[in-house]
């Protein structure tokens, strides 16, 4: 194998990403091998290891999820670079969902998503669903006649008991709104089944894909973290959702090239969650990045996934 380079990256956002995790600081380490760059960025609030544990079994030869993918996209970005072409050259990336940042203020975002035409939002739930439910109704009454689709995910955070009382006391006006409620509680197909025909709500799964038979409509994928053929291929009936991993620009660049790459070869996506550059600080490569109305525009710098003059200024060392 070629050297492999590392630049060590800190990402900061102004409040938690998700409901398992309190970190507003998120480390990870671009890879460059053989002229192709690629994204190690490890959630271990999902069983990851953290990105020392990720880089130092990779100097010994040994991959993990995380890095077997950061490998792979550095393979096919260099590819791409070689040759002087842009991996999104003939392709076009799906449309997104608004990711909605609570740290953010409120009223801006509600302009952008009404301004820019987004047709739907994603929001991260939390325990305490009626936080999640105030901020759901203020979203329906604000969008009602612009029929802008609500999408919520808990994590797993939830009970049965305690989302059958999020859906009991769920207004009409956001259940009628409600495109599909992600990883409401631990997955089990019976019981998610058993909610899903006693109250009409649609579900995604993305957490236990893998053993997952009925009980959901959409399947959610993060394609800079798992290959997502095989995602689509086990759950064909379903919906395909593909997000970014809420990572560094390259890594959510390199989801897009997979859900275009998807879309290319005739899989029928939904709306996707690529548009995440705005949950987190700007810095030289997410001021790269745009997204009006969930349309990612892609960099085209350098070829590849872009960026060309921005990695080339960084430090690096070598790993191996």
């Amino acid at each position: 194998m070629p050297p492999i380079y590392v630049h060590d990256y800190l990402l900061k956002s102004g409040t938690a990403l998700n409901a398992v995790s309190q970190r507003r600081v998120f480390a990870g380490a671009l890879i460059c091998v053989d002229g192709g760059y690629g994204c190690v960025h490890p959630w271990p609030e999902f069983g990851d290891a953290p990105v020392e544990e990720q880089l130092r079994l990779l100097a010994e030869g040994i991959t993990t999820p995380v890095t077997e993918m950061a490998l792979r996209c550095a393979a096919v970005d260099g590819e791409a670079r070689r040759a002087g072409v842009s991996l999104f050259e003939g392709l076009t990336i799906p449309r997104s969902h608004y990711s909605w940042s609570f740290a953010a203020e409120t009223e801006p975002q509600m302009q952008r998503v009404m301004e820019e035409g987004w047709a739907a939002i994603k929001a991260k739930g939390f325990a305490n669903y009626g936080e999640t439910m105030r901020f759901l109704e203020g979203c329906a009454k604000r969008f009602e006649t612009q029929g802008v689709r609500l999408r919520v995910d808990f994590n797993g955070v939830l009970d049965r008991l305690t989302f059958e009382k999020f859906v009991e006391f769920m207004p009409l006006r956001v259940y009628r709104a409600l495109d599909f409620v992600e990883d409401p509680f631990p997955y089990d197909a019976e019981a998610w089944e058993a909610l899903r025909q006693r109250w009409g709500v649609g579900l995604a799964l993305d957490k236990g894909w893998k053993t997952g038979t009925h009980g959901f409509d959409a399947v959610v994928v993060k394609p800079a973290r798992r290959d997502w053929r095989a995602v689509a291929n086990l759950h064909a009936d379903k919906r395909l959702v593909m997000t970014s991993a809420m990572d560094h620009a390259l890594g959510q660049m390199f989801a897009a090239y997979q859900a275009a790459t998807a879309a290319a070869e005739g899989y029928t996506l939904d709306y996707c969650g690529l548009c995440t550059e705005h949950l987190f600080e700007k810095e030289a490569f997410f001021e790269r990045v745009s997204s009006r109305g969930g349309f990612l525009e892609a960099d085209q710098s350098g070829g590849g996934l872009g960026f060309g003059e921005v990695l080339d200024a960084l430090p690096w060392r070598r790993l191996v």
